[in-house]
């Protein structure tokens, strides 16, 4: 069944938006000993990733994936990726091995999709006819 929130202002969005994740991260690290999450690209979710940048996490335990990407370079100004980091990741103590952006440096976006599933396959062990679960 479906829950819809109704909250007063963009504030308590995301004060709400960081609750959800900090109770997702606690029962992912407590069931499984490490959470997974798959970010969002876009302006929406940038404050949430600022206040998530203030939270004393246990960033060892957590491995960050895109939802989605824009094919270009890492560095260009419309990569959802440099957003995050310059939001969250770059601004506290994350392994970068934690971190497992899509790849969009082969100048071959099929050839880097394909990269970036074996990736998915391996770390979350499923097989070609399975998907991965955050």
């Amino acid at each position: 069944m479906a829950n819809i929130e109704v909250l007063a202002d963009k504030d308590q969005l995301i004060q709400r938006a960081q609750a959800i994740v900090l109770d997702q991260l606690t029962t992912a690290i407590q069931a499984r000993g490490q959470f997974t999450i798959a970010l969002a690209g876009g302006s929406t979710p940038k404050p949430l990733y600022s206040t998530l940048a203030t939270q004393a996490l246990p960033f060892d335990k957590i491995h960050v994936f895109w939802s989605d990407e824009r094919y270009v370079p890492e560095d260009d100004p419309d990569s959802n990726q440099l957003m995050a980091r310059q939001a969250w990741l770059d601004a506290v103590q994350f392994p970068s091995e934690n971190i497992h952006p899509m790849v969009t440096t082969a100048a071959d976006p099929i050839a880097d999709a394909k990269r970036h599933e074996a990736e998915l396959r391996a770390f979350f062990h499923v097989g070609p006819e399975e998907f991965s679960q955050f």
